[in-house]
């Protein structure tokens, strides 16, 4: 009997995990549809393989999160990274240089990603429509109404925020990647 109550079990975690990688599909899925049907910003310049290589808005993202790993600003992708690379976001010229120039090679996030309509996708729109209101993503929610009331995340959002993200899902992580560049933007483009 023990041993039919552990298959059990083990089926119902495999199940599990199958549908929170299913719905984190959805919703990156979504989130590209959605901003591709918006119509996607780029230079004059820029060929079609330019375009085709960046209409992931994850993959874009990880570019960012790939950028500070290799500048050893970001020193792993785990919660003890993030936290260590935020403790300092909040000083004078925090990655202020580097920001300036991961986006003159990469203009897809800061063009199309930086948007009040992208930002109701991201954590909105497209959470409702893919997790149906699964516990693991109402920090999602909560990120939202943080930010917006705060203007941009700062360090004791994304704290907060860090403590709660799951950073064996990639979507969570690049969450936090994306409202890391969200800081950079608003404090170094809208200054």
């Amino acid at each position: 009997m023990k041993y039919i109550l552990s298959i059990f079990i083990t089926l119902f975690f495999i199940s599990c995990e199958s549908n929170k990688y299913e719905s984190e599909l959805k919703y990156q899925s979504c989130i590209n549809t959605k901003t591709f049907e918006r119509g996607i910003i780029y230079p004059l310049n820029t060929s079609e393989s330019e375009i085709a290589k960046s209409v992931n808005v994850f993959d874009s993202i990880k570019k960012f999160e790939n950028y500070l790993e290799n500048g050893k600003l970001l020193s792993g992708i785990n919660k003890k990274d993030y936290l260590s690379l935020i403790s300092t976001i909040d000083e004078t010229d925090f990655l202020k240089k580097e920001f300036f120039e991961f986006n003159s090679d990469n203009y897809f996030i800061e063009n199309n990603l930086m948007t009040v309509l992208f930002f109701e996708e991201l954590f909105y729109q497209c959470v409702m429509s893919s997790f149906k209101n699964q516990i693991q993503y109402e920090f999602i929610l909560r990120t939202k109404d943080k930010v917006q009331l705060n203007s941009y995340p700062n360090k004791e959002i994304l704290t907060e925020l860090i403590d709660k993200v799951d950073f064996q899902s990639e979507t969570q992580r690049l969450i936090i990647t994306y409202l890391v560049y969200s800081n950079l933007y608003w404090r170094y483009e809208m200054e």
